[in-house]
Parts: C-alpha cells; structure tokens; sequence
C-alpha cells in the first residue's frame, strides 16, 4: 500500500470511518464509510497521471460499488471521490485541479496536488474529518456590546433596557424619546 493510502487510512479511522484497501480496475483505492460520508480515495504518482486517469476510476468505483451506493440511501447524497498526489503543480494543473473539484456530477471531489506530509495530507482530508477544536471565544461584556451596537436608540432607552427595568417602563421610555 502506498504512502497516502496508509496515511489516509489512519488520518479517516480517527476521524470514525471505516476503511478498505481495494482494487478498482488496476488501480489500488482506498474506500471509507462514516457516520454521514462515504467516498472513494485515489493516489497517482503524478499530477499527469492524476489528470489522465481521474474520470475513468471515478466510473469504474461508481460501477463496481453501484449497488452499495444505492442501499446507503441518504448517505449516497454525501460520496466523495478523493484525487490526491505527491506531485507539485504548476499554475495550470492548480487551475484544472480547481475545475475537477466543482465538477458535482456523480461525487463530490477533493483533487489535491502536492501531498507530501502528513500535514498536507490532512488539510486535503480536512472535509471528511470533524472539527478538530472548539473555537476559543473571549468573555464579553455584553452590556457595552448592547451600548455600542444600538446607536440609533435613544441613550436613554437603552439604558432603560439595560437597568432591568419592567418592560412597560422601556416601552415609555422609547415613545418618549422617539
């Protein structure tokens, strides 16, 4: 098994998924499943080889799964074919890999060139995989948040508001002041 298949394979059971080396015509794959996601994963030597060869192992994997496709009902709606190599691109294959990701016809697509480590092999795979880490927010002094944001609200109102007041006295307050 190549390098990126095994890596991948480590980087999606972490991330919950299933996984399966396999042959898809002559070409070995690696095939996942998760939760709510289930793809397809090819490696090519080359971006050349990726950009020759991508759409005739796209129909050979949607071929040779198409029963499995179909039982995995809503899931199906969520299938990826994953298109990775080692290989650095020049401006143009960035280009034609960017076109291979909008093509929605069958699968969604990941085309990413230029996989060399671990890190770019999980940023390529970083749809499939959870959040890795909740985001940090500062505390937040909601009541100068509430003074900044209403500016076009009397000063007095808002203070009204602010001070916990009845919500008839706001009410007051705001007619008065408008």
């Amino acid at each position: 098994m190549n390098k990126i298949l095994h890596s991948s394979s480590e980087l999606l059971k972490e991330a919950g998924c299933t996984t399966e080396l396999v042959t898809i015509g002559s070409r070995e794959a690696l095939v996942f499943e998760g939760s709510s996601v289930l793809g397809f994963l090819f490696s090519y030597d080359s971006v050349e080889e990726l950009m020759k060869d991508w759409m005739a192992d796209s129909d050979r994997a949607i071929a040779n799964y198409q029963f499995g496709l179909r039982r995995s009902g809503i899931k199906a709606w969520n299938t990826y074919l994953v298109l990775l190599t080692p290989d650095i691109p020049d401006y143009a294959r960035v280009v034609s890999l960017g076109a291979i990701e909008e093509d929605l016809g069958g699968t969604r697509k990941i085309a990413r060139a230029g996989v060399q480590d671990l890190a770019d092999l999980s940023a390529a795979l970083l749809p499939l995989r959870p959040l890795q880490s909740a985001p940090r927010l500062a505390a937040v002094d909601m009541k100068r948040e509430i003074r900044e944001r209403t500016t076009e609200l009397p000063l007095r109102a808002v203070d009204a508001f602010l001070s916990g007041a009845d919500e008839s006295v706001v009410l007051q307050v705001l007619e008065e002041s408008l």
